[in-house]
């Protein structure tokens, strides 16, 4: 009887991480009392992505790239998940955990990835796992380095999840520009890939190799589990990395293979209380100590 719903059940949960859902923007930065101006900057394949310069008179500043597929800038929204498929009843937002860090001292990008929010999409329209996404993290570095507001201020990175895969990615495409641009470190929170996360669902064996082969078929080619793994050796700045404990969809093994493969100093942090993968998202909105001292200690100190 499996068989029969295999095919139709593995479409649909592949389809889910290849289309971004559509979700506009509630609120703006200035709904928290952040200043803040709308900026939009190319990435080297021909795209424009938009997002918000918040407090840019800080004299360092944090790049935030958020989780895909079912988030964009702003977060989470939860009247904007599916029905048959909304995996967190808690909204998330990115904005709370930006004015940690502008009541820290730092100016903070939040920026749409390509096929997400008001970022231009690419002809495919789908998420590639933070593999073709790779060049939204090298855009968003490269206009930090040279707004006439910005150039040479140091710079963080605070990546969530598929923005984690993606900034690794951005590393082993070109690593000797976050050094060039003045990038001191790295929070990521949570990598994971595709294929690893239906795994840590459970699906039926039958169900994933369904939502595989209509992946690979429909993302221009993308591997259903990116390799992650491999992209994270070329991480040049001091990473910490992120994950919840309790995390039920995480591979753990390759938590501790991506930690393993990282050649800079590098810090493995441990959430213990959280009990649910979207709970470790809204963690720094609350407990922001945890990112603001390895920010603090690599670029306040730059």
């Amino acid at each position: 009887m499996l068989s029969l719903f295999a095919g139709p059940a593995g479409r649909f949960l592949a389809s889910t991480m290849l289309k971004p859902l559509p979700q506009p923007f509630p609120k703006t930065p200035e709904d928290y009392g952040m200043s803040y101006r709308d900026v939009e900057f190319p990435t080297r394949d021909g795209l424009t992505l938009r997002g918000w310069l918040i407090n840019e008179e800080a004299a360092k500043v944090v790049i935030m790239s958020h989780f895909g597929y079912r988030a964009n800038r702003f977060g989470y929204q939860l009247k904007y998940q599916p029905r048959l498929s909304k995996p967190y009843d808690k909204e998330i937002e990115f904005c709370l955990v930006a004015k940690r860090l502008v009541e820290a001292g730092y100016a903070v990008l939040m920026y749409d990835l390509r096929n997400h929010g008001t970022s231009d999409k690419t002809e495919l329209g789908v998420g590639t796992g933070g593999k073709g996404e790779r060049f939204d993290v090298i855009a968003a570095v490269e206009f930090v380095a040279s707004d006439p507001a910005m150039s040479g201020k140091p710079i963080g990175l605070l990546s969530y999840c598929y923005g984690a895969n993606t900034t690794f990615f951005a590393f082993q495409e070109d690593a000797e520009l976050f050094t060039a641009s003045g990038v001191k470190a790295l929070v990521a929170l949570q990598p994971l890939a595709n294929g690893d996360f239906l795994k840590g669902m459970k699906v039926p064996d039958a169900v994933y190799k369904a939502a595989e082969r209509h992946y690979e078929a429909h993302s221009g080619g993308y591997h259903f589990i990116a390799p992650i793994v491999e992209a994270a050796r070329f991480v040049t700045v001091p990473t910490r990395l992120v994950q919840a404990r309790k995390d039920p969809y995480a591979n753990m093994d390759k938590i501790a293979a991506i930690h393993a493969s990282i050649q800079a100093e590098k810090d493995m942090y441990w959430l213990d209380e959280p009990t649910h993968r979207f709970d470790g998202y809204n963690w720094f909105a609350d407990h922001p100590r945890d990112m603001l001292d390895w920010f603090d200690k690599f670029v306040g100190s730059g």
